[in-house]
């Protein structure tokens, strides 16, 4: 009642000595309904954060208790606009042609709320966190950023070689972001570029059986048949990949059919990595030439061919000769045959001085 008072008396003298009170009152109840409608948001937005961490959690915890046999992949729901469209069109991607990149191999799809921010510190902790708690091979987001070559990012973890959740990979594939754009080729393209990520092996093409790999190489080169509307890095990365693929089904299947196509590439690789002074692909392109021509002189010999072919292969020696990772393995293996011959020595003195 005192305060109830108190306030009366204030108003009344304020409409008395103050002009326009009414309308500071009215702006001061104007701004209570505001900080009313504020704090009903942040309690609304918490709320729903609070319940997506939840199914989130559930839905890993479902999955790692599931005994669905092969990986086990998490797909987060895209950020940024047309997320609906992005998100039917990359996990349908996937569970239409991973199957083909993954060589048959089982998996199962597990949908997981947003993850907003990116590669962010944030998100990353929280993508760990998920694929821990689903003891998951892959993890999956991405937010679509424009229409451009790179307007869809797909950023992901891979434990792809037996890593832990803690040490799983970062990758990020930057596909066109536009609608007209996604295509099913682009879709293909994606779907292996994931696969990639989750068998790092693929990109060996001696880690697996030549037949395998002579199938990988034909949808390759059925993907690069067609006009990609993706970046130039991306097209030179599948068409490296188709190369190496072509190479081994040449060597050890005796197909020669996209020997031709090897080589072509191979020599336009060369063309476009000397302007760029790519060492490492200009490397790996000499080697794959040489080997193609090799191929090729032993089906139809050809001088000129073999020549040319010794000039690559010498080029891409030399080449490594200066790779670090090449040194080092020269200067283990001098030591260890330094070792060996310390030890014949101390064996033939033994045998001829020995007591």
């Amino acid at each position: 009642m005192l305060i109830t008072g108190w306030l009366q008396t204030a108003d009344t003298w304020l409409k008395t000595n103050v002009p326009g009170a009414e309308w500071l009152a009215l702006f001061g109840a104007g701004m209570a309904v505001l900080a009313g409608l504020y704090l009903l948001v942040k309690v609304a937005g918490g709320l729903i954060r609070l319940c997506g961490n939840v199914m989130n959690v559930t839905r890993a915890a479902r999955a790692k208790a599931s005994r669905a046999p092969g990986f086990r992949i998490l797909i987060a729901h895209p950020a940024g606009s047309s997320a609906g469209r992005t998100s039917k069109w990359l996990s349908g991607a996937l569970s239409r042609h991973l199957p083909v990149f993954a060589f048959g191999a089982p998996f199962s799809l597990v949908p997981m709320g947003r993850l907003n921010g990116g590669l962010g510190t944030e998100p990353v902790a929280r993508a760990r966190k998920r694929m821990a708690t689903a003891d998951a091979d892959l993890f999956v987001w991405a937010s679509r950023q424009g229409k451009g070559e790179r307007g869809l990012e797909v950023h992901g973890l891979s434990r792809g070689g037996g890593l832990s959740a803690a040490d799983a990979r970062l990758f990020t594939i930057a596909l066109p972001g536009s609608r007209k754009a996604q295509t099913e080729d682009v879709a293909r393209l994606a779907a292996y570029l994931i696969a990639k990520q989750l068998q790092p092996a693929l990109s060996d093409p001696q880690a697996f059986r030549a037949e395998k790999i002579r199938d990988l190489a034909n949808e390759l080169e059925s993907v690069l048949a067609n006009d990609l509307p993706v970046s130039q890095t991306l097209r030179s990365e599948i068409e490296a990949d188709f190369c190496a693929a072509g190479v081994r089904v040449a060597e050890d299947l005796g197909e020669l059919s996209a020997l031709d196509k090897v080589i072509a590439m191979r020599r336009g690789h060369l063309e476009a990595a000397s302007l760029t002074a790519d060492t490492g692909r200009i490397i790996q392109a000499k080697l794959e030439l040489g080997r193609a021509l090799i191929v090729r002189a032993e089906k139809s010999f050809d001088q000129n061919v073999v020549k040319e072919a010794i000039a690559h292969l010498a080029q891409a020696v030399e080449g490594l000769r200066s790779d670090p990772v090449i040194q080092r393995a020269q200067s283990a293996s001098d030591a260890l045959f330094k070792a060996q011959a310390m030890i014949e020595s101390r064996k033939r003195f033994s045998l001829n001085f020995g007591s």
